[in-house]
């Protein structure tokens, strides 16, 4: 039985696979997220994040574990065929982050050995926070960054305005 139970803006639902909260735009499908050039590029920032020696701020901070190393990789490949690719920075208390902000709003993960911490603050509408076990890392957390912080485009329609006109007047 699982015992993890993602909250969302304190209403606690029983499984992953829950529905957006009625004020989240959720992403189409044709939404692509990160550009695949950018997959190698976050990884490798992982990899260079990931310090495995204690102290590496100078201030005591502890060793990024292999752990959560490898669980900010499983995550990032969940997250990045939905959402663009975050800033990533290794936190002195042994574990990683994950950051996106816009002029939309700010989104921020936190991902360790065992656990991940999640939220997004809209610029418009009310905070989304979830938590949970890293195994429950899902392309969910990304469509919420997507959506929220990344809305697409609306195109204006055409302003073109096109007569046709002929002079009767003098025509044979």
């Amino acid at each position: 039985m699982n015992k993890y139970r993602p909250s969302v803006t304190g209403l606690i639902f029983n499984r992953v696979e829950w529905e957006p909260p009625a004020e989240v735009y959720w992403m189409p499908g044709n939404f692509c997220g990160a550009l695949r050039a950018e997959f190698p590029v976050a990884e490798a920032a992982i990899n260079e994040a990931a310090y495995t020696n204690g102290n590496w701020d100078g201030y005591g901070a502890l060793p990024i574990s292999i752990e959560a190393k490898n669980n900010a990789l499983n995550a990032i490949r969940s997250i990045l065929p939905v959402a663009p690719a975050p800033e990533i920075n290794p936190n002195p208390n042994g574990t990683l982050s994950f950051e996106w902000e816009t002029r939309e709003g700010r989104a921020h993960m936190e991902i360790g050995r065992t656990r991940y911490s999640f939220y997004v603050n809209p610029r418009i509408g009310v905070p989304i926070l979830l938590e949970g076990s890293v195994d429950d890392v899902t392309r969910i957390q990304g469509s919420l960054v997507a959506s929220l912080l990344f809305p697409p485009a609306i195109s204006a329609g055409s302003m073109t305005l096109i007569r046709y006109g002929a002079d009767v007047r003098n025509s044979d």
